[in-house]
């Protein structure tokens, strides 16, 4: 009995959440931070999350100070001592916060301001802590009573604020059409897993060290040794499972949707017969996009006039030419040839997200804007949910590189009264992608890639043209007047026309938008979001701390985009309700009557929702046929060959070639893979043989004699003596 009243009596004194730990008091104080004012709304899950990760924060924060305690005083040296390092330490804390600051202030000034208030903190905290365990061991409880009622009264406390703090959040925070709900039990249960799997993580890599340093033995050198080591397995595991996963999630690039199975009739999209690029090869993504192309027909019922021409899409997705960023902008570039992109008036090339998603709704509102007389290109780089390509976004920004440098010696063959004007698009990670590739030249190299105009939404406060100011039309690099950041069209619309035809870039980026407002200066720095007048969407009550604001944005970011198909929102990552009249002007296409406009955000509305039919349907008959493939006989439809008849295609073609076996023919091996054949042990065996002389498979065969005749730039790498590419 003795025993379990011991027991009891310690994981009473657990539950204090001031004495319980050193870090106790400022995990507590993390933990109900968590559920004040936030940008977007959380469900329990998001919400426990942030609780979660908040928490861990603060028991960083005081394990740290904590640590630097010790380093000063013992901890077995009385109370005066330890509370005289604590005021010492909260001192140093306190004067280093108090070091003059601004906006424009640089990281490291504003991180030693943040180091100097997160070490005040940890003090105060730890001097508490000391303070109650003084008082404990002191005065002694003989009966449970006492620490449970100190517990029972400082949680009970704790979750009557975190639930008043709650609900004041969702009073002034806008909901999204989708219900979502969220419970302080809930997420309190939520979040202490967070918390257990943080916490069991730190101690199982402290385990792990500490077992290699002693089975390597004594002495400085070996020390570092062990440390080195467990650093670099524990590393490679995180590898392992974080390609293993996004690798599981890429598969579903190659899932075909019953919906989109049939290829396309027309000549001017890519994936139809006539297409350098396969139906099958373009993955979910591009099957969508060049399915979905308007026709001149719903183009001149909408608009009331007759269309100017058929609009040209043309995509490539990630399984065409994998093994260098050039193969996939040559093709590109011989899609658009072929095509007959170069004759359109306008020419807008676009950077997907991580996935491959290509905004339709701004490309359908381009096409009818123009009257149809309009090329679009995209060129995909992932296959992953954007948080989890950012490793991908260089291969993006190359691809893109190389698809705006061709285009421009492309057009420079032809007349300049010809030549159509060069726009460009990207939203997210496609913003980021695509904005990189001027980052260090600004609006001059917009002239030096051709560029007329570009138009980004919700580009990404981790992209270079949001962290170096150029986003805010601030720099040497960007003149005043061509960058303009706008939260709604009503911003836009007030500026009169010399100001609209000096703008070159138009950033759309709402003010709640958490993905804008996610930067690494957050976890040091606070964001000029914060200060003054703030935004639409931003709660006034809503603050920053260090180290912990930086992942509530980031939880916010994950619920910054939640759509109901047909229901446009100007709200966090959602830019539907603002994207015609933003096409319209960024870009200076031809004007539209308001009426017009009417009918078009309407039939913008009705295509989204006859998409999202097509991407639920179970079968190709059961899905509304697209813009381009109805006819006049009601319950037929025109499609461009054999509907694909599998549930996931099969992959990169450079595998297939790869997995290959002597004396089978190329249908054999596709068929193999159609047939969801994994590759064995032999066909592995096969690949690493063949990686030599195989490598450079890929789809495109034309000659660089036969491209340099019809004046389409050679993007291939050439090969030196030893047969290597320049990459």
């Amino acid at each position: 009995m003795a025993g379990t009243s011991t027991q009891a009596m310690d994981m009473l004194r657990r539950l204090n959440p001031i004495t319980a730990s050193p870090s106790s008091a400022i995990e507590t104080a993390a933990l109900l931070d968590s559920f004040g004012y936030s940008l977007m709304p959380r469900t329990s899950v998001h919400q426990g999350m942030a609780a979660g990760l908040a928490t861990l924060m603060g028991r960083g924060v005081g394990v740290g100070v904590e640590r630097a305690t010790d380093v000063l005083v013992s901890p077995a040296r009385p109370l005066p001592a330890r509370l005289a390092a604590r005021a010492a330490l909260g001192g140093l804390g306190a004067g280093l916060e108090l070091l003059p600051g601004h906006k424009d202030a640089t990281l490291w000034h504003a991180g030693l301001r943040s180091s100097g208030e997160l070490l005040w903190v940890g003090s105060v905290g730890g001097a508490l802590f000391d303070v109650g365990t003084f008082l404990q061991h002191r005065y002694p409880a003989q009966r449970w009573v006492r620490p449970a009622l100190l517990a029972a009264t400082g949680t009970g406390g704790a979750l009557l604020w975190a639930r008043r703090r709650m609900a004041a959040r969702t009073a002034v925070i806008k909901r999204w059409p989708l219900e979502q709900r969220a419970t302080v039990p809930a997420a309190l249960g939520i979040g202490a897993t967070v918390y257990a799997v943080g916490v069991g993580l730190t101690r199982g890599y402290a385990a792990s060290r500490n077992g290699l340093i002693r089975h390597l033995g004594p002495g400085f050198g070996k020390s570092a040794l062990g440390r080195a080591g467990n650093a670099a397995l524990w590393a490679a595991g995180v590898t392992w499972l974080y390609n293993a996963g996004v690798g599981y999630i890429g598969r579903a690039n190659e899932r075909v949707e019953p919906g989109y199975t049939a290829p396309p009739a027309s000549a001017l999209v890519s994936g139809s017969p006539d297409s350098l690029s396969p139906f099958e090869d373009l993955g979910q993504q591009g099957r969508r996009y060049v399915t979905d192309v308007v026709t001149p027909e719903l183009i001149e019922q909408v608009l009331g006039e007759p269309a100017k021409a058929t609009p040209i899409r043309v995509f490539v997705g990630y399984n065409t030419e994998p093994l260098y960023p050039a193969g996939r902008a040559e093709l590109a570039l011989e899609e658009l040839e072929r095509t007959g992109a170069f004759d359109r008036s306008h020419l807008l090339l676009v950077s997907p997200t991580g996935t491959g998603w290509v905004d339709q709704t701004m490309i359908e509102s381009a096409e009818f804007l123009t009257r149809g007389d309009i090329a679009t290109c995209a060129i995909q780089y992932g296959r992953f949910p954007s948080f989890l390509c950012i490793q991908k976004v260089h291969l993006g920004r190359s691809q893109f590189r190389l698809l705006v440098w061709g285009v421009k010696q492309r057009l420079a063959s032809m007349p300049p009264g010809k030549r159509p004007k060069v726009l460009v698009f990207g939203e997210s990670l496609g913003a980021w992608s695509s904005s990189d590739v001027v980052m260090y030249q600004g609006i001059k190299g917009f002239d030096h890639y051709g560029i007329d105009r570009a138009l980004w939404f919700g580009l990404p406060g981790l992209a270079k043209w949001s962290r170096n100011g150029m986003a805010r039309g601030a720099g040497d690099l960007v003149p005043e007047g061509t960058v303009g950041v706008f939260d709604r069209h009503e911003q836009l619309a007030a500026l009169d026309d010399a100001a609209r035809q000096r703008l070159r870039a138009v950033v759309l980026m709402h003010d709640n938008d958490p993905i804008g407002a996610l930067s690494p200066d957050l976890l040091v720095k606070r964001p000029p979001w914060l200060d003054g007048e703030r935004g639409r969407g931003v709660p006034e009550g809503m603050g920053w701390a260090p180290l912990i604001s930086f992942w509530q944005t980031g939880v916010d970011a994950m619920n910054a985009m939640v759509t109901v198909p047909g229901e446009f929102g100007s709200f966090g990552h959602d830019y539907r309700a603002d994207t015609a009249r933003f096409v319209r002007d960024a870009y200076h296409l031809p004007t539209v009557t308001a009426d017009q406009m009417q009918r078009i955000e309407a039939e913008l509305r009705t295509l989204e929702l006859q998409r999202a039919d097509r991407i639920k349907a179970s079968h190709l008959d059961a899905a509304p046929p697209a813009p381009a493939q109805r006819k006049e006989k009601e319950g037929e439809r025109e499609v461009g060959g054999v509907p694909l008849r599998v549930r996931r295609t099969g992959g990169a073609r450079w595998l297939r070639s790869l997995l290959r076996k002597p004396g089978k023919a190329p249908g054999d091996i596709q068929q193999g893979v159609r047939g969801h054949r994994r590759p064995d042990r032999t066909d592995l065996a096969v690949i690493a043989s063949r990686l030599g002389v195989a490598g450079t498979a890929g789809r495109s065969t034309t000659s660089r004699a036969s491209r340099n005749r019809r004046g389409q730039p050679d993007l291939r790498p050439r090969r030196d003596a030893g047969g290597l590419g320049r990459r």
